[in-house]
């Protein structure tokens, strides 16, 4: 294992940029479009706009900070364009002016070329600093619409973000332990890490509180669906990238007769965060063929230095069997506490996905007829998230 910054984890962010970068002056008119976009997609001018921008230059992003703000700009603007007039009439061709720079941005960060949670949340909120016993405050950079939802949406999940800073050093510190043969620091460990995630789990529960569920369903979730359902789903046509130019996470074949063709991505969502998949690769949680594909995919989605936490976890860390080769019970029982505390955070999400997508689904399903009770990353979610629980619930020591 490398150490946490190699992997672009911050000790004191996790995963979160540290602070917003200062923009290349090229990017400056697609930034100060963003900034008035809300007007725009209102008076259904936004796509026009976007037309009329300059050809960006691509070459004066020299830092990885620099490349994280363009990719979240273009893919900002990307999903505006796309959805200015609502489900009605997506377009079908991302303007060359968008779709060049933001395939060339996300070759080079290892993402995908449309809005995800790298945008939404990693590269777009930002730790303020807070008396101590206060809740966390964040700038939050940019919204893909005037939806005040946005920011509990948003800003909740940051939450967790920042709480996965003390479970990132907790992860690197049992690592180090396993080498040294250090029982007791394992345990000390792993009886942290479950605190860890039993806050993030009261985290979690506080969108139930804040976040509504018509308006994150009607409202925000197209703007979070990707180029993979509805009328989109057979995909975008970026124009001017040609065909031999992939990311490598295309779903299926190119499509359609257009040249170029049309690419099919997924949707935002939270399982393109590290978080989850790596307590699962530390603590030796395997699952079934289907839904590990999936969170395969999910990878994709990340920037190459996340994925690469996530494959060297699975690939070096042996902690599970670490565990059950030890006759230490004080050690079963730290690991099964963490194990369970992921088991409760993951039915407590149950809750949230039945809460803001299968009850509106139910409710408002006519006014966003291409989405439905499919989650915005195209999996059936309740059944997918069973399944990932069996398997979480499995992985239970006898003691």
């Amino acid at each position: 294992m490398q150490t946490l910054e190699d992997y672009k984890i911050s000790p004191v962010t996790g995963c979160l940029l540290r602070q917003p970068p200062t923009p290349p002056s090229s990017l400056l008119p697609y930034k100060k479009l963003l900034e008035r976009s809300y007007s725009l997609l209102k008076t259904g001018e936004l796509r026009a706009a976007v037309q009329e921008l300059p050809t960006l230059d691509t070459s004066q992003f020299k830092t990885h900070e620099e490349k994280r703000l363009g990719h979240k700009i273009l893919a900002l603007l990307s999903a505006q364009y796309v959805w200015q007039d609502g489900d009605r009439n997506p377009a079908e061709i991302l303007p060359a002016v968008i779709a060049m720079p933001l395939m060339q941005l996300s070759i080079e960060l290892g993402c995908q070329p449309l809005l995800g949670h790298i945008d939404l949340v990693l590269s777009n909120c930002y730790p303020e600093k807070t008396q101590l016993g206060q809740r966390q405050s964040f700038f939050t950079e940019a919204f893909p619409s005037n939806e005040m939802n946005w920011v509990p949406f948003i800003e909740r999940t940051a939450d967790i973000e920042l709480m996965f800073s003390d479970a990132a050093k907790i992860i690197m510190h049992i690592i180090s332990s396993i080498r040294r043969n250090n029982v007791p620091m394992i345990v000390q460990c792993l009886d942290e890490l479950g605190d860890v995630i039993s806050i993030m789990r009261e985290m979690l529960l506080l969108l139930l509180k804040e976040l509504d569920p018509k308006a994150f369903y009607c409202d925000m979730r197209p703007f979070l669906s990707g180029w993979s359902h509805g009328q989109v789903s057979k995909g975008l046509v970026y124009e001017g990238v040609p065909d031999s130019v992939l990311t490598g996470a295309e779903e299926g074949c190119l499509e359609g007769n257009t040249l170029p063709k049309k690419r099919v991505y997924l949707g935002a969502s939270a399982g393109q965060s590290i978080i989850l998949q790596a307590f699962d690769a530390l603590l030796g949680i395997t699952h079934y063929d289907d839904t590990d594909k999936f969170f395969t995919t999910a990878r994709n989605y990340m920037i190459k230095e996340h994925r690469r936490f996530i494959e060297d976890l699975q690939r070096h860390v042996k902690l599970r069997e670490f565990v059950v080769s030890s006759d230490s019970c004080e050690l079963k029982k730290a690991y099964n506490t963490c194990v369970e505390e992921l088991l409760q955070f993951r039915r407590e999400h149950i809750k949230i996905v039945e809460k803001f997508i299968i009850e509106p689904s139910c409710k408002y399903s006519a006014n966003v007829e291409s989405l439905k009770s499919v989650g915005t990353g195209g999996t059936e979610l309740i059944q997918f998230l069973d399944r990932v629980n069996a398997k979480t619930e499995e992985a239970l020591l006898p003691t």
